[in-house]
């Protein structure tokens, strides 16, 4: 901390911390003055400084008038406020009651992003563990988790998601940096200066696309397909590299049989993108290098995700572009903070969504859309207790319908949070939470833009609001309350947190003598020449043994969204166009802070994007309020006319409570690898 205006009674203090108002986690400097956070600006020191527009909204964001400040239960479809005691008493008596009559397994405890502090989650799972639930979820269950499962089948770990400094040719997949990462931006602009080339895949036609040297305006849902077929064109004209496919690969005579179909016209069909740009799409990326490519989680919300995913690593691989500098980098293994797993208390029951063996192997989570089935129909067994943690399921989830379905039938419904959003209204037990800003933690955070390694210890700008409880305490002193007290022995943060730091080599002191961080493992390149990939075979796996293994198919192979104008021929006649939801605003960041004046100013209304020639011919105009209808239910909505979007094709933004996409998505048209829902891509119509 460093006081600003000393001797001054109202002096400034100014505190290094980290921006936790989305997953980037950048550097920031918090000014407080008076008890308040007055200011906040970029801290030099750490490697993401460049601040996007939510960082200023801190102030308001943590002092806002409906932030919950005391224990809040629900008696007659009213809320009133409770002491923590009280509180803690009611869960403990239900959580017993659950336990006792339908088993430990009832419970699902399910964490968000980005409130939930590492150190919250660590105590979290350990109080699983010790109640005896195997069912944990967390937001990863159905975004993001996808893509690590896909690279690490593929070429042994994570494929950074990042644009790469030095890079020639940038290929962004499904993303728009422009409104959810300033410091990607920043990269890109700065390789645009030095000549590099950038190609956009999006079925719109973002700020990004827009300056672009090429636009691959793909269909929602056939991100696959595209791929295939730039290694149909790469393969065809020998644009590979041949010495890498020979010495790091398997499975490449295969993948030649598998792109042959996935002609550059075969793939127009099926994508709606043009062969001349499939084709020059292929040979701008094979010939330029080093060559990096930046996903999104478009893909992970697609039914066919997985193979998707796999096709774009094996694009990487066989151009040469994998865990090269410029390229495509494969992240660093993360530091080691202390497991506080209870090994000898992990229940052996089942979890929910067991049917999906690689989710659990790669993520040790219990999957979310098994969770809803459950709740509802009480296979393979009841779901009865529910504690939701800094997430907002009741409009981040698909299908909501089906959610509050499952909702009604639970005998506990707890969420932790510090606003009473449309799910904690839903809740029996409602606990206020803290922001980062009011507590201390320790970030592990590898997703710098050279995938570089660094430890970061965020810092306490000022006390909890109200009555208000640090995450981690909440559970600790549950435990507690239900007589596990062995188990949660720590009387501070700081305790904890040096406690965490224990196997590392780290201390407090040192990460508090570095507020920009602590570097603790540099990024090696092409790791590979000397230890091979992290697969069984230490090789680039284009067929995979272990999907083959598992009844998958061991080559990237696409398939058709299950419900599309070609799928569902019969649906499409009722319903004529393409939806995709998860359009980005730089303002928000899922469904958080539109009670924020200062961000909702930026973007005031939930939109449907629509094509003029579209909306001609069915009388709409812009700012028309209409009707989106799916199979599943219908939200009505504002349009924005505009030729960003295909004449086929609409875009919802997603994270509107009044006019929530998730009422027309489907939690069962799913990945079969991952389980993770089609969000990106469904049928619907519109009307006034």
């Amino acid at each position: 901390m460093t006081k600003i205006k000393r001797g001054d009674p109202h002096e400034v203090t100014m505190v290094n911390t980290v921006c936790n108002m989305c997953t980037n986690h950048c550097g920031i400097n918090l000014y407080v003055q008076d008890g308040k956070v007055v200011n906040v600006d970029g801290l030099p020191e750490h490697p993401l400084h460049r601040l996007c527009v939510k960082p200023g909204a801190i102030p308001e964001f943590v002092h806002h008038r409906d932030r919950l400040t005391d224990p809040l239960k629900k008696e007659n479809g009213k809320f009133r406020k409770i002491s923590w005691d009280e509180a803690f008493g009611f869960i403990a008596d239900k959580l017993n009651h659950i336990k006792k009559n339908y088993g430990a397994q009832a419970v699902d405890i399910h964490t968000g992003n980005p409130w939930i502090a590492t150190q919250t989650e660590k105590v979290i799972r350990r109080f699983a563990d010790v109640y005896g639930t195997p069912n944990y979820t967390s937001g990863g269950g159905y975004c993001f988790l996808a893509k690590v499962i896909a690279s690490a089948l593929t070429v042994g770990g994570l494929i950074a998601p990042y644009t790469a400094e030095g890079a020639k040719c940038m290929l962004i997949w499904g993303k728009n940096p422009t409104e959810t990462f300033a410091s990607e931006i920043d990269v890109i602009n700065s390789n645009l200066i030095t000549g590099s080339k950038l190609i956009v895949v999006d079925p719109k036609s973002t700020s990004l696309a827009k300056h672009a040297h090429i636009h691959a305006q793909v269909r929602p849902g056939t991100d696959c397909a595209l791929a295939l077929g730039l290694l149909h064109v790469i393969i065809n004209e020998n644009i590979y590299d041949v010495d890498f496919v020979n010495e790091w690969t398997i499975g490449f005579n295969e993948l030649v049989d598998q792109v042959k179909a996935y002609t550059p016209e075969k793939v127009e069909e099926i994508t709606w993108v043009p062969a001349t740009t499939v084709r020059k799409t292929a040979r701008m990326y094979a010939a330029t290098k080093p060559a990096c490519t930046s996903l999104g989680v478009s893909m992970d919300h697609s039914s066919n995700g997985i193979q998707a995913i796999r096709a774009i690593s094996v694009l990487c691989a066989i151009t040469g572009n994998l865990d090269v500098k410029g390229g495509s980098i494969i992240c660093n293994p993360g530091i080691v903070q202390k497991n506080l797993r209870i090994v000898d208390r992990i229940v052996k029951e089942k979890p929910v969504g067991d049917a999906y063996p690689l989710f659990r192997r790669f993520t040790t989570e219990t999957h979310v859309i098994p969770l809803i089935d459950a709740m509802v129909t009480e296979e393979p067994y009841p779901i009865k207790g529910f504690l939701c943690v800094g997430c907002n399921p009741a409009v981040s989830w698909p299908n909501h319908n089906k959610f509050k379905k499952g909702i009604s039938n639970l005998d506990l419904f707890v969420v932790v949070d510090i606003f009473m959003t449309p799910t904690a209204r839903m809740a029996d037990i409602v606990l206020p939470g803290t922001t980062p800003y009011e507590r201390e933690d320790i970030r592990d955070a590898y997703h710098t833009h050279e995938s570089i390694s660094l430890f970061v210890k965020t810092n306490k700008a000022i006390e909890p609001i109200g009555n208000s409880m640090t995450d981690w305490k909440i559970w600790a002193d549950l435990g507690k309350r239900m007589g596990y007290q062995e188990y949660f022995p720590w009387n501070s943060t700081r305790q904890l947190m040096a406690d965490l730091l224990e196997p590392t080599g780290l201390s407090l002191e040192q990460l508090e003598e570095n507020p920009g961080g602590i570097v603790y493992m540099e990024k090696e390149y092409q790791r590979y020449l000397r230890d091979g990939f992290n697969t069984p075979s230490k090789k680039v796996e284009i067929y995979s043994k272990e999907l083959k293994r598992l009844g998958y198919e061991p080559l990237p192979t696409f398939h058709e969204p299950l419900e599309s104008p070609f799928s569902r021929t019969d649906l499409a006649k009722e319903y004529p166009l393409v939806f995709t939801t998860g359009a980005r605003s730089r303002a928000y960041l899922h469904s958080g802070y539109r009670n924020i004046r200062k961000l909702r100013k930026l973007c005031p209304d939930p939109l449907v994007d629509i094509h003029p020639e579209t909306a001609k011919n069915l009388g709409i105009v812009n700012r028309d309020k209409v009707t989106v209808e799916s199979p599943r239910g219908r939200i009505r909505i504002l349009t924005n006319v505009t030729e960003d979007v295909h004449p086929k094709v609409v875009s919802i933004q997603m994270g509107w409570s009044k006019a929530n996409a998730n009422v027309l998505t489907d939690d069962k048209r799913q990945d079969p690898v991952s389980g993770f829902p089609e969000l990106r891509a469904g049928l619907c119509r519109i009307h006034k």
